[in-house]
């Protein structure tokens, strides 16, 4: 027997306006399982496709780290020597003729059974080698030579070592900003540290402020302190700055001895932190600094770009530029014992500075110089060789330079237009500024009143 369909009232069930009324308030108000899954769910956008570019390119550098560090632990010179020739050879060769087609001829037949000489078969034949044995010997000659050239040059690496070596630290400075980037701060951890140890005190690379800098950022301030104890013969701005900081906002004993040596370091770095307010009203397109690619070739430069990052920060969150004022006025006044006057002294550095600056923008001036007549000189002698020539070749090659000095024309406009071009950073721009800062400090006597009259 057939039931009866049960229907709902209106009153009872779901109209579309019901519906319809659920669907609007779904899509204003997702919930936090509907937004993961839609994330998760979702393919091809930007941020997966940008986190796949980084995993292979992680994996990559990775790996090549791996192949030149076994390389490097077993280094033969004659096998590296072979290899190369061997490398250069190939490069040196020209390209196979192509393989003619029909049957081969009895040079390439591989007899087997009864066909075989008895010279492969018989080792009473005095032409045989046991290819075992020779290997052996081989393998044993070449543990002989080999040699592991991270612990023989350990702290000496990059100056001693074979060329292949600072290939190595490139790889490992490329395998911790990736792993950085990547949020892998183990591995970017380890690939600095690896830096540093196998560099020593004479370093070429810039492990030791990248590991300082992430510490920071993480916030593993005992993890920077300890690192800058270690490192007591590094004068670089991030490294006895930030020990410093570090020192002061945690409230380590002696906290004021690591201030004094970074002021011994850098005083231009100093005078920046101490009087923030004054040189950041001053300084201009402080930018430029912070996006070239080069790193700071002058103690100034060194000082604005530390000055200008999200480290100096921390310096006004815990007060410590008002100890590093206090300090700076002490010395000033002479009433410090470990601070002496050329410490403090900044204007004859920030001349010295000038001066290299002026000197290094005349040499450019040169070069580019030298370059425009020697490519005017290269002109001269293409127009003599076009007298040879035929007077349809020549409007031949009247049009190509009308097309090429067209095509050289656009390229102006698009450089002109939105041009990459590495611009030189003016260091006599910013030294003026600098100098124009102190001027302002001196002025004011803020540098030789007494402590109490220094505003915090």
């Amino acid at each position: 027997m057939k039931t009866k369909k049960r229907t709902r009232t209106t009153e009872s069930g779901w109209t579309g306006a019901d519906h319809l009324e659920r669907e609007e308030s779904r899509k204003h108000q997702p919930t936090t399982v509907q937004q993961h899954r839609r994330e998760t769910l979702s393919h091809g956008t930007v941020q997966k496709k940008e986190a796949m570019r980084l995993k292979l390119h992680l994996t990559k550098a990775q790996r090549e780290v791996d192949e030149m560090k076994k390389r490097l632990q077993v280094w033969d010179d004659q096998e590296e020597e072979r290899i190369e020739k061997e490398r250069q050879r190939k490069l040196q060769e020209q390209p196979p003729p192509p393989k003619k087609r029909g049957r081969k001829g009895p040079e390439t037949w591989k007899l087997k059974g009864a066909a075989r000489p008895a010279w492969e078969v018989y080792d009473f034949d005095t032409r045989y080698v046991d290819p075992y044995i020779e290997a052996h010997k081989k393998a044993r000659e070449k543990a002989c030579r080999s040699r592991n050239l991270l612990a023989v040059y350990k702290g000496r690496f990059a100056q001693e070592a074979p060329p292949v070596a600072r290939d190595y630290l490139g790889s490992l400075m490329q395998l911790g900003h990736l792993g950085f980037e990547a949020k892998k701060f183990k591995t970017a951890r380890e690939a600095w540290l690896e830096c540093i140890e196998l560099e020593g005190d004479d370093p070429i690379t810039t492990a030791r402020e990248s590991l300082m800098r992430m510490y920071l950022d993480l916030k593993r301030y005992d993890g920077a302190f300890r690192l800058g104890e270690r490192l007591t013969d590094d004068w670089s701005v991030c490294i006895r700055f930030s020990v410093a900081v570090v020192a002061a906002k945690e409230n380590k004993p002696e906290a004021e001895k690591y201030i004094v040596r970074a002021i011994q370091a850098n005083p231009f770095c100093a005078y920046y932190l101490a009087f923030y307010d004054t040189f950041n009203g001053v300084m201009e397109y402080t930018e430029e600094l912070e996006e070239a690619e080069d790193e700071p070739q002058s103690s100034l430069e060194e000082a604005i770009e530390y000055c200008c990052s999200n480290h100096a920060a921390m310096w006004l969150d815990s007060k410590a530029n008002v100890t590093l004022r206090n300090i700076l006025v002490r010395a000033a006044q002479g009433n410090h014992s470990e601070l002496s006057p050329s410490d403090l002294e900044w204007n004859q550095r920030l001349t010295k500075i000038e001066v290299e600056s002026e000197r290094l923008a005349q040499v450019a001036a040169l070069k580019a110089e030298e370059d425009e007549s020697s490519n005017d000189e290269q002109e001269k002698d293409d127009d003599s060789q076009e007298d040879g020539h035929s007077q349809g070749d020549r409007e031949r090659r009247e049009e190509d330079s009308e097309d090429g000095s067209r095509d050289d024309s656009q390229q102006e406009d698009e450089s002109e237009d939105g041009s990459e071009e590495k611009e030189k950073i003016d260091v006599r721009m910013y030294a003026g500024m600098f100098r124009t800062a102190m001027e302002m400090l001196q002025e004011s006597g803020q540098l030789g009143l007494p402590l109490a009259s220094i505003k915090e």
